[in-house]
């Protein structure tokens, strides 16, 4: 079988913490964990550990001012203000086989780090969404969830969660790695910039570093930023 192919940078760094989070930021229902992550990398001037090439990602290319890019899933390590890897990226892998692949590659990665914990983000596609945009959060970690649908102000979530940000929790926990998802209600426009606001305020609280927007237009800002400064090939 056809595996993800991972390359690391030249002068990658030779870093552990047991304190790392991983944050996945890919696209999603509204784009909500993609325009989360997007801000974070902005704001906390990572450096790129790896770029990931799947081969079930979708068989098409994005083309901007005339410049194209290839599908790709990135991890950037953050050191403060707490040790944080984001993964970000323009694509899924589209088949079931492909997505298990892909995370498990991914978590190889953070596990060379020393993650232990695994946060996921998402939009919750909803006709009617409430003016406060309600979080919803789930792990297989029943004490983690507990903890943190109080602290979050959440509901527990109920039903599927396709992709990368259900599959990576359910990964993780088969190493030894606990993790959230934080859902965000959102009625499927994309980018929901109301939708991501709502996700960094959810973790903000989780992790306590302290960054967030100030408004809508900085979020919206950043992310068009980051479209083209960390999407280059």
């Amino acid at each position: 079988m056809l595996e993800t192919e991972v390359v690391f940078e030249k002068e990658l760094e030779d870093f552990y913490s047991e304190d790392t989070v991983l944050i996945e930021g890919l696209p999603g229902v509204g784009l909500v964990a993609k325009v989360a992550v997007s801000y974070l990398l902005t704001k906390l001037n990572p450096k790129r550990v790896c770029r990931l090439y799947s081969p079930y990602f979708p068989s098409i290319s994005f083309i901007r001012d005339g410049r194209l890019m290839f599908s790709f899933g990135d991890i950037y390590l953050a050191k403060s203000p707490r040790p944080m890897l984001l993964l970000y990226g323009n694509a899924q892998p589209m088949t079931s086989y492909g997505q298990y692949e892909f995370c498990e590659k991914v978590l190889d990665v953070a596990q060379k780090f020393g993650c232990k914990f695994v946060i996921t983000l998402g939009g919750y596609g909803r006709d009617l969404v409430s003016d406060k945009r309600m979080v919803f959060c789930s792990s297989t970690d029943k004490d983690v969830l507990e903890k943190w649908v109080g602290k979050l102000g959440a509901l527990r979530y109920s039903g599927q969660i396709i992709g990368a940000a259900g599959l990576l929790i359910t990964l993780a926990s088969m190493r030894n790695m606990s993790g959230l998802s934080i859902l965000v209600e959102t009625n499927g426009l994309a980018p929901d910039f109301f939708g991501a606001m709502r996700a960094l305020e959810s973790l903000n609280k989780l992790l306590d570093i302290n960054i967030r927007p100030r408004n809508l237009e900085e979020l919206s800002n950043a992310y068009a930023f980051a479209e083209i400064e960390y999407e280059r090939t």
